[in-house]
């Protein structure tokens, strides 16, 4: 066997692999992040020395490769329903969803596998150079907002979502959303392949100060955006914020026990003694959370359960928010069918009515199944009932303090316009109730906390997330992990938080994703230069 010629054929994907598994381990439960500065080098080195006489499908698999062993790698944590379910058949769930997933980064390679060519000068070839970084930088954004958009969306793990805990350099994102951290990261990526594949193309040292252009842009872009980052973290808090004391509950019951009907009682059990607990705590808290999902059947599930609720309600003497299914009679066609919505209900005071928010994005395969009506018997028996989607963006209501809460039920808190929806509506602070126990004590629920982080940064308020199994937490309008429990664990948590007043609204929040239009524009100058090229 010839090993060089092995070689040749087989290094370009496994460079597009290795890319691939860079990314994934930027993000926890590795958590590596300074090499998301570097990840897609591998696969640009493949993209960029085909031979003219590659086919044309050889760059967009190459992207798919990097896809494939990304979100394979990174989502892993999927495959835990395969012993919740007893199902063996769910250790794929991974790799299928990356199936999927991995066309938008191989869409992406077939984008940029034409680098630019030399310009008459060493200034001209700097300003293509740079150029087509951006260009490319904005077609990853288009892509990723799309990811997170189509068939429901899936967002998740952005590469700039893998420097959450830069202070600095993620405050940007009040301006631009994640997206916009992403853009910095994949500009240097590309950037940085450009200035190497320049080297390589003049091994002389006298080319190196013809690169201050693409080193210049680099620096320059970074700079600003650190140099924003400080100026905002220095700068005082306001003045006119209101202190709220709450108190998390975090039961850690594994979802097993929660499909028991033989561990109710004991679930319920749990539940009173941790309230016990936030009872004895001096001063009394401002409002009680219990995580989504809480009891197992839901507070509306029967009388014992209501009156169970209602009873720690009033034995702890503070509004109670907590998460419930809530079945509420439909009132489109007058049948009083009973639709169930994934809820987070607010017990204010024991005769009052109770306010609800109805969670607005459900999960698909999860809390409903689409296309039910189109797909066999056994499919629809995976997911024997649909949840109904809310339809409103409404807001629970204290009074002592007088505060506006947005709340976001399961993982509603990693998307961002559902949030900004809250916020646009008066939002003073943000609630995340969750549980993230179908995920064993994998990295899923690290993973969820890392992505709903950007939501406080990109806003300017307070998050509040009360988990089952973790992570309970409050973050700073900062993107700043204040208090925590150790998740995997039981106990509970007094959280206090400065919750502004009168909040002014980012420019993220009033204007949300509309420059990613002109993303959307450079990805299409990009497909067009592809199409002439052939």
């Amino acid at each position: 066997m010839n090993t060089p010629a092995v070689f040749r054929k087989s290094w370009p994907w496994l460079a597009a692999a290795s890319s691939g598994l860079l990314l994934a381990l930027c993000f926890a439960p590795w958590n590596q992040p300074l090499l998301v500065w570097g990840a897609l080098l591998p696969l640009l080195a493949a993209l960029w020395r085909l031979p003219e006489s590659a086919p044309r499908r050889m760059a967009p698999l190459l992207g798919y490769v990097t896809g494939l062993f990304f979100f394979t790698a990174t989502f892993y944590w999927l495959s835990e329903l395969a012993d919740l379910f007893d199902s063996p058949g769910l250790y794929g769930l991974p790799l299928l969803l990356a199936v999927y997933l991995a066309l938008y980064p191989a869409l992406w390679a077939w984008l940029v596998a034409r680098p630019p060519a030399q310009g008459q000068s060493h200034a001209g070839t700097s300003l293509r150079n740079i150029t087509f970084a951006l260009r490319a930088a904005c077609a990853w954004v288009a892509l990723d907002w799309l990811r997170g958009w189509l068939f429901s969306g899936f967002g998740w793990n952005s590469p700039g979502v893998a420097l959450h805990n830069n202070l600095a350099l993620i405050q940007i994102a009040d301006l631009f959303g994640v997206h916009g951290i992403t853009l910095v990261v994949v500009f240097a990526n590309v950037i940085i392949a450009l200035i190497i594949r320049r080297v390589a193309q003049n091994t002389s040292f006298r080319t190196i100060p013809n690169l201050r252009g693409e080193i210049m842009s680099l620096l320059l872009l970074i700079g600003m955006c650190v140099s924003y980052g400080v100026r905002v973290v220095v700068q005082k808090e306001p003045s006119t914020a209101v202190s709220l004391r709450a108190v998390v509950l975090q039961p850690n019951i594994p979802q097993e026990e929660k499909f028991d009907a033989t561990e109710e009682d004991a679930v319920l059990k749990k539940i009173d003694q941790l309230m016990g607990m936030a009872v004895a705590l001096q001063p009394p808290p401002d409002l009680v959370l219990w995580p989504e999902a809480a009891t197992p059947r839901g507070m509306f599930a029967d009388e014992a359960n209501y009156q169970f609720t209602l009873k720690q309600a009033e034995r702890i003497g503070a509004p109670l928010l907590l998460g419930t299914l809530e079945p509420v009679a439909s009132e489109a066609d007058g049948s009083g069918e009973l639709l169930d919505y994934n809820s987070a209900v607010l017990i204010t005071h024991k005769d009052a009515p109770y306010q609800s928010y109805r969670k607005r994005h459900l999960v698909p395969f999860g809390e409903f199944l689409p296309l039910r009506d189109w797909l066999p018997r056994w499919v629809r028996l995976l997911v024997p009932g649909d949840l109904t989607a809310g339809t409103q963006a409404n807001l629970l209501f204290l009074e002592k303090p007088a505060v506006r809460i947005g709340a976001l039920v399961c993982f509603e808190d990693s998307l961002a316009r559902e949030t900004r929806a809250l916020v646009r509506e008066g939002a003073q602070m943000l609630v995340n109730l969750t549980n993230d126990s179908w995920f064993s004590t994998s990295a899923g629920a690290a993973q969820h906390l890392a992505n709903a982080k950007f939501r406080a940064v990109e806003t300017r308020l307070p998050l509040i997330r009360c988990a089952n199994t973790g992570m309970t937490c409050s973050v700073d309008a900062l993107g700043r992990v204040e208090q925590h429990l150790a998740p995997f664990t039981e106990g509970i948590d007094t959280l206090v938080l400065k919750v502004p007043e009168r909040p002014h609204p980012t420019p993220y929040t009033r204007f949300g994703d509309l420059w990613i239009i002109a993303c959307a524009g450079t990805a299409l100058v990009l497909a067009r230069s592809r199409l002439k090229a052939g």
